[in-house]
């Protein structure tokens, strides 16, 4: 395996290292008077999948589990307006799953996509050319002595009355695009092992005997032959316990989820009064009733005194604990768990839902001639025609020119 992982840093390296940095022609549009505006020209659609990823244990379970996560995603995006991204999203699945089964002991993964096509597009309305910035791209674009365009007078007339433009080819430049984005969210559920597991076991099975048998003396001496609510709950209790272990991560294109910490708050619990303290008082009452049985009537009466002091101790003490109990002390935590993965595809999907998100996936172009540059060009700096030798001049300096009168 770290052969293996090796080898693809050196690949990627190889592949997608820069070596140099490009250059690319400016835009002939002017910024300053084109504007965006949104019209619905597309459709909204979300495709959602959930899948559930088992670790399997065999010698090379890390490297299949892997490998099963990242085929998913890269056919996910296949099949979405992101095709293009699949490759990369592989790699990304593949290494972030990775990563989890060699420094975790991982027992399965649950995997959240959504692909989400949106409606809004973003179109230049108004799409204005500034015709200089049209001409230099032109000239780069073309760069042949017979396809340049230069700005005289006399060349720029005899390019924009071309019968044939499409002839000297074309430049396109974008003037919309449609988007979409994604969410992709891991939920790697580890293995839960605790050396101690008999022992607590154990510690359970003692409490609930204990719970039991206190519940069922009770009973007897009320002459009752059931537990009651309050036991049969404790017992409940006991048995309820689980916890679940788990690890997120995330990847979206085009849109950025609010990533909110959970709290989770942490109950203190003071039972008073304490334990051993009323256990003392019960031995006391005990003590106190243990008379022989044929004395009369003073013995019968003691009896049932002792009985109802009992009777009220226990009631005072389930009460008093109960109380006890609603005065807690609460601390909160922030943490980041899996209510924080659908707290953030929420936000995602009310925020695709919204669409002003997303990435370009089409591009509108529009494609502009030789003729098409050179009329922009004619408009702006010839406005009055070439007639004379100051218009001329101006027109070919990229300078408005004034028109009238000839030197």
């Amino acid at each position: 395996t770290l052969v293996a992982e090796r080898a693809i840093r050196l690949l990627k390296a190889k592949l997608f290292r820069q070596t140099k940095i490009s250059k690319q022609v400016e835009s002939p549009m002017d910024y300053d008077l084109s504007t965006v505006e949104k019209f619905p020209l597309s459709f909204d659609s979300l495709k959602f999948d959930v899948q559930f990823f088992q670790v399997q244990t065999s010698a090379d379970a890390s490297t299949a589990h892997s490998a099963s996560v990242s085929a998913y995603v890269q056919q996910s995006y296949s099949s979405s307006e992101q095709s293009s991204q699949s490759a990369q999203a592989a790699m990304s699945a593949h290494a972030s799953t990775m990563s989890q089964v060699t420094t975790n002991s991982l027992d399965s993964t649950i995997v959240i996509t959504a692909f989400a096509n949106h409606k809004q597009v973003d179109i230049m309305n108004p799409l204005v050319i500034d015709p200089v910035k049209a001409v230099h791209a032109w000239n780069f674009c073309h760069p042949s002595p017979l396809r340049k365009l230069r700005t005289n007078a006399l060349e720029m007339w005899a390019a924009a009355f071309f019968e044939n433009p499409l002839d000297y080819g074309s430049i396109h430049m974008i003037s919309g695009m449609a988007k979409s984005s994604s969410f992709v969210g891991y939920i790697h559920l580890l293995k839960t092992e605790r050396t101690l597991q008999t022992q607590n076991t154990a510690t359970v099975a003692a409490a609930v005997t204990t719970s039991i048998e206190n519940s069922m003396g009770i009973a007897a001496m009320t002459g009752s032959f059931t537990a009651n609510a309050q036991a049969s709950a404790s017992v409940s209790a006991l048995f309820s316990t689980a916890r679940i272990t788990a690890n997120c991560s995330l990847q979206c294109v085009g849109v950025i989820p609010s990533i909110v910490a959970n709290t989770m708050e942490t109950a203190v619990l003071n039972m008073s009064p304490d334990a051993n303290a009323v256990m003392n008082q019960l031995g006391a009452i005990a003590s106190a009733g243990s008379t022989d049985v044929n004395k009369g009537m003073e013995a019968a009466a003691g009896s049932a005194t002792t009985g109802k002091q009992f009777m009220e101790l226990n009631n005072n003490y389930i009460t008093n604990t109960v109380q006890a109990l609603g005065n807690e002390t609460r601390i909160s935590n922030r943490v980041i768990d899996a209510t924080t993965m659908m707290t953030a595809f929420e936000d995602y999907v009310n925020k695709a839902a919204a669409g002003d998100c997303g990435v370009a996936t089409k591009f509108f172009l529009k494609q502009l001639t030789i003729s098409d540059i050179a009329k922009l060009y004619i408009r702006k700096f010839y406005p009055y025609g070439a007639t004379n030798q100051k218009d001329a001049r101006a027109g070919q300096l990229e300078q408005t020119s004034g028109g009238g009168g000839g030197e």
